[in-house]
């Protein structure tokens, strides 16, 4: 039995990119004779119009707040405890992180195989470690930065 000839898809992928400029072609022709053939009146209220949505997209574009940092990481201090200081890192996006690296005033550093997305992360200062050595449990740190394999970012700690 014969197998059925099977039509190529890259010529077939060509053949729709070909139909697909040509349609585009001619809309943007029929734009632009349109256009031509307009009259004053309804150039000036295309303007208004198109002037107005550009003012409505770059309004909300400000308008909505971003993430913060790259990351997608909410970072908070707290000094509640005098005898002790806690560092809250939490993962806001939707990515894992992985092979973390938190590190206290570019000096103290703490490390964390994996942060998945949604978790939060409490750690005490005394935790962290330079040269073997460990932090103060009641430092005031002001900068923190956490580096991965998804990026890095440095906030500075805000006390609560």
């Amino acid at each position: 039995m014969k197998e059925p000839v099977r039509p190529d898809p890259l010529a077939a992928a060509q053949r729709v990119k070909d139909l697909a400029r040509d349609l585009a072609r001619d809309l943007a022709q029929d734009v632009a004779d349109g256009y031509r053939k307009s009259t004053r009146f309804f150039r000036l209220r295309a303007a208004v119009v198109g002037t107005w949505f550009c003012l409505s997209a770059l309004t909300l574009w400000l308008a909505c707040p971003s993430s913060g940092n790259a990351l997608g990481a909410e970072v908070t201090v707290s000094f509640e405890d005098p005898l002790q200081t806690y560092v809250l890192v939490a993962n806001t996006s939707a990515d894992i992180w992985t092979d973390v690296i938190l590190t206290l005033d570019g000096e103290w550093s703490y490390e964390k195989k994996t942060v998945r997305d949604g978790e939060r992360i409490v750690v005490a200062t005394a935790k962290f470690t330079r040269d073997g050595a460990a932090a103060a449990g009641d430092m005031k740190p002001k900068t923190l930065t956490i580096r991965c394999e998804q990026g890095k970012v440095t906030t500075r700690l805000a006390t609560r």
